[in-house]
């Protein structure tokens, strides 16, 4: 799958083949623009992320941003060492990697990388996966059944079987749409390496992680150590 690029002063954009003929640079552009004729801006932990729909494409960008002490210097900017080593161009060939080998994550369509002297900033945009939520607000909400917890460790046994790692791997980084079909998002700083039972054994210990610390902080959490057991069965199966 080819990348298209397109070069602006000391912008570049990254642009999927499959939707190079529709781009148009103004998807970048923040809300404000007059294109943007369905918008919707909030935020996903420390990711800035914003839904919009251009015609009929449902999309979703994600501004990168900073977390932890690094933070405290600056919101979203980074160290530029290379177009191609940035943030945005990586999970981009990711994405499309990904999609090739038909794994459920969402359509990669386009990446920014906006660079000034030494530090960079930067966007990516994906399609939406519409009528979804992510584990963690379905479990506020509801139990699951046990089929879906299977579903989600099969899901993830994917992903470590290509060699993918999620680095962060938690219940805000999966989702499930109406049709209980799973998907997994945001893989800034996620990697293709070959399978090792160290790294996948971390990715599904940081996610139990996150699911205890989502019962211990929110009231009603729908979590129990036997959901946990169901997914283990499905990655295992």
């Amino acid at each position: 799958m080819q990348l298209h690029e397109i070069r602006e002063h000391n912008t570049k954009i990254w642009v999927s083949d499959g939707v190079a003929a529709d781009f148009q640079v103004e998807w970048f552009v923040r809300p404000q623009s007059p294109l943007n004729s369905s918008v919707n801006q909030w935020q996903s932990g420390r990711q800035s992320i914003i839904r919009f729909k251009v015609g009929v494409r449902n999309m979703v960008m994600r501004h990168y941003c900073r977390g932890g002490l690094p933070a405290r210097l600056s919101k979203d900017q980074f160290v530029f060492s290379g177009y191609q080593s940035s943030r945005p161009f990586k999970e981009l060939t990711l994405l499309q990697r990904m999609r090739q080998l038909e794994l459920p994550v969402p359509e990669p369509i386009a990446a920014r990388c906006m660079r000034k002297g030494m530090l960079y900033r930067a966007d990516i945009i994906m399609g939406e996966i519409t009528e979804s939520k992510t584990l963690a607000q379905i479990i506020a909400q509801h139990e699951l059944e046990q089929e879906a917890w299977i579903k989600i460790g099969r899901a993830i046994w994917q992903f470590h079987q290509q060699g993918f790692e999620h680095v962060d791997l938690n219940a805000n980084n999966i989702l499930l749409d109406q049709a209980g079909e799973v998907y997994l998002i945001d893989f800034d700083r996620c990697v293709h390496k070959p399978y090792s039972p160290s790294w996948a054994q971390r990715g599904i210990k940081r996610l139990r992680r996150s699911l205890d610390k989502q019962k211990s902080n929110i009231e009603g959490t729908h979590f129990q150590s036997s959901d946990f057991d169901n997914l283990m069965r499905g990655y295992r199966s």
